[in-house]
């Protein structure tokens, strides 16, 4: 388990997430106002003998669209995540490995690269 609370910095501003729900292979951290909220999930393929273990980090806001446009009140959840995945008989050398994918894949995702994927480009 990870600590309870979780702590997130966004705008410079520390929120605190303590631990909301715990099941199955499965954690949600959330701020007390609901803004902010943390799902890490551990999934294993039984097909493919995978293992996948992801964080996912959403801020949840109201909708800026007027009122008038739709009937009920809705909210926008934007959120970033990162996922894992590692035969599941080799989680060790795995551990070596990801260190090294992370540092490569953040110096690939600069704010150019992430403006193209959130404009939709494949």
């Amino acid at each position: 388990m990870f600590t309870d609370p979780l702590s997130v910095t966004y705008n410079a501003t520390a929120k605190s997430l303590p631990r909301v729900s715990v099941g199955p292979q499965r954690s949600r951290y959330r701020t007390a106002d609901g803004e902010f909220s943390v799902v890490i999930r551990n999934t294993v393929d039984k097909k493919s003998g995978l293992t996948y273990v992801s964080c996912k980090l959403i801020r949840t806001i109201p909708d800026p669209t007027p009122s008038d446009v739709f009937d009920n009140f809705r909210v926008i959840d934007n959120s970033v995540s990162i996922e894992y995945g590692f035969d599941t008989a080799t989680r060790a050398s795995a551990s070596v490995d990801h260190p090294l994918l992370r540092t490569a894949l953040l110096s690939l995702v600069d704010s150019t690269f992430q403006g193209r994927l959130v404009a939709g480009e494949l």
